[in-house]
């Protein structure tokens, strides 16, 4: 029978933004001996706060590290954290563990793995969510069964919950149908209030007498930024952006989510530079009924 490893101490995170930070505190909290990543001065800084390290480069965060978690914006920045002389693949070392909490297109996820395996290294998909209805933060882990049993430590720390979807990349696909439903179901809340303020209604009926959970912005016209980072605005854009790329590489039909992804995209073009929050979504549709100085 194998020996089971050590507990990982030694713990690597690159990206010190809304999640990153999260993690951060965690495992500072939990005991890791934690060195970080961040081309933000300041989110490093946090970091350092709260007893982390910093690094100069993804490879110098390998070199320090056991397991190296990754919360970056999207497939880009992960597919340059990776590769690269100062990349992760550069200084990781047989038996380590990268943990990817970034959502990205599940292209990005399969090559992570493959280029993992070819170095000796665990992979593993942890994409996360704090907007379910349980409390707390969940985890949809990808990956193969040994894996996922490696990560399963550092995942108990990073998260309050934790499930293996499937092997890599069903954790990404799952994340990308939840995120569809969270931009889907906010998208036709500003149709359903903006249909009612048209005609003349008041639409905090469905707030205040019937308490739906609905954005305050919809009916106050503050769409700034609630958390740091990328805004709700832009993450569902991209999101359900890399859905709607992979539903068309496998011949899945998505005739819903490419309206609103459509609705979003458009938003994005018309937002202000601090009009992040995602309930700016219903200027697109004060646009739609010229009825752009509602809120003025």
């Amino acid at each position: 029978m194998p020996i089971p490893p050590p507990p990982m101490t030694d713990t690597g995170v690159i990206g010190v933004g809304y999640i990153g930070k999260l993690f951060v505190d965690r495992l500072t909290e939990a005991g890791h001996s934690l060195t970080v990543f961040d081309l933000d001065d300041d989110q490093v800084a946090y970091a350092v706060d709260q007893g982390a390290a910093s690094a100069g480069s993804p490879a110098e965060v390998a070199r320090n590290s056991e397991v190296v978690v990754m919360a970056l914006p999207g497939s880009p920045e992960v597919e340059a954290t990776m590769e690269g002389e100062d990349g992760l693949l550069a200084e990781l070392d047989v038996g380590d563990l990268v943990v990817d909490a970034t959502t990205t297109h599940p292209d990005t996820s399969v090559v992570c793995e493959e280029r993992c395996d070819e170095s000796g290294v665990a992979f593993v998909e942890a994409t996360i969510t704090g907007g379910s209805p349980r409390e707390g933060y969940h985890v949809m882990a990808g990956g193969r069964e040994d894996a996922y049993e490696r990560a399963s430590e550092v995942l108990d720390v990073l998260a309050d919950d934790h499930v293996l979807v499937g092997p890599v990349p069903d954790a990404t696909v799952f994340k990308l149908g939840l995120q569809m439903r969270y931009a889907g179901r906010h998208a036709v809340d500003a149709e359903v209030v903006e249909f009612v303020r048209d005609n003349g209604v008041d639409p905090r009926i469905f707030t205040d007498f019937l308490e739906f959970d609905m954005f305050d912005g919809y009916f106050t016209g503050d769409f700034s930024q609630d958390i740091e980072g990328m805004g709700g605005l832009a993450i569902w854009d991209k999101d359900i952006g890399y859905a709607r790329e992979y539903a068309h590489q496998h011949g899945t039909a998505l005739p819903l989510n490419a309206v609103v992804h459509e609705a979003y995209k458009a938003t994005r073009h018309r937002a202000g530079p601090e009009e992040g929050d995602a309930s700016a979504l219903i200027q697109y549709w004060l646009a739609l009924n010229d009825a752009e100085d509602r809120f003025e």
